[in-house]
């Protein structure tokens, strides 16, 4: 049976259980957060905050938006099924964007020397403020030094051959001693003043929602934190117990137990609605 696609514009959110094997990742897990997770999980035993999953027409299957590194820590806990707020793939307010990526001076000659030394890249070099087509189709990404040295990476291969060559650019910070920060701006000031021993800003391309439906559907996955999806609601604080979730229940019982659970919340009051933007420091 393939999923309901649902398509609102306001109203409750669209909370469900659905089994592990029905999410399909587009992007990588970051190993080292999802083993604080997987700490931090089994102490707390609570599931805060619901990943974002979205339903396809003609699937049964969902794609995994936001959550890979929860959803790959409750898999090593061995919890067969999940609470994700779903939301409909093709809905015009959810918007595929990208994060930029901090590096450290210490990875910045070694992320140059592997895009200067990979095949079938080209690389032009300009100034952050050239005016470029970030969604032409050659447009593979970029690496800023600084406001005047922009090494703009382009190339004519397909799909997963692209993906392929900018796991291999992450790999030289990601498997590294340094650390990388996410970004959604490219204002050099501040970047200098926030992030210490800047080296280099990656700046990503945006995606079309065809491309991560195929690299999903072909477990071929991005680098972690180059996808940033934009969603026109998100919740947050569900704070459901894990122990159901990891029990052998069948799952439309567990979905009897997630409505029963939200309809408690509502009529406790305890739920509220915030359209502002919003900054979170403890994530």
């Amino acid at each position: 049976m393939t999923n309901p696609v649902r398509h609102h514009r306001g109203g409750f959110p669209d909370l469900r259980v659905v089994a592990q094997d029905d999410l399909l990742f587009h992007e990588e897990e970051d190993l080292e957060r999802v083993a604080r997770l997987i700490d931090r999980l089994s102490a707390d035993g609570v599931l805060k905050n619901p990943p974002i999953a979205a339903s396809l027409q003609g699937s049964d299957r969902y794609i995994l938006l936001d959550g890979a590194n929860r959803v790959s820590a409750l898999r090593n806990l061995e919890v067969p099924h999940l609470i994700v707020q779903v939301e409909p793939y093709q809905e015009k307010e959810l918007v595929v964007s990208h994060w930029n990526h901090v590096v450290r001076d210490i990875e910045a000659g070694i992320l140059l020397e592997k895009a200067t030394s990979m095949p079938g890249i080209r690389v032009e070099e300009g100034e952050l403020e050239d005016e470029v087509d970030e969604a032409a189709p050659d447009y593979l990404c970029a690496i800023a030094l600084d406001e005047s040295r922009v090494l703009r990476l382009r190339t004519d291969l397909e799909l997963h051959q692209r993906v392929s060559r900018l796991r291999e650019l992450t790999q030289t910070y990601y498997r590294g001693p340094g650390r990388m920060d996410r970004i959604n701006h490219a204002d050099f000031p501040s970047v200098r003043q926030h992030h210490t021993h800047f080296g280099a800003l990656i700046l990503f391309p945006n995606l079309t929602k065809a491309d991560i439906r195929r690299l999903a559907e072909a477990d071929d996955r991005l680098p972690s934190g180059v996808t940033r999806i934009l969603v026109p609601r998100r919740v947050l604080g569900l704070n459901l117990q894990l122990a159901l979730l990891k029990s052998h229940l069948p799952l439309d019982e567990k979905r009897h137990w997630l409505q029963e659970a939200i309809n408690e919340r509502v009529a406790e009051r305890k739920v509220r609605y915030y359209q502002e933007p919003t900054f979170v420091f403890d994530d």
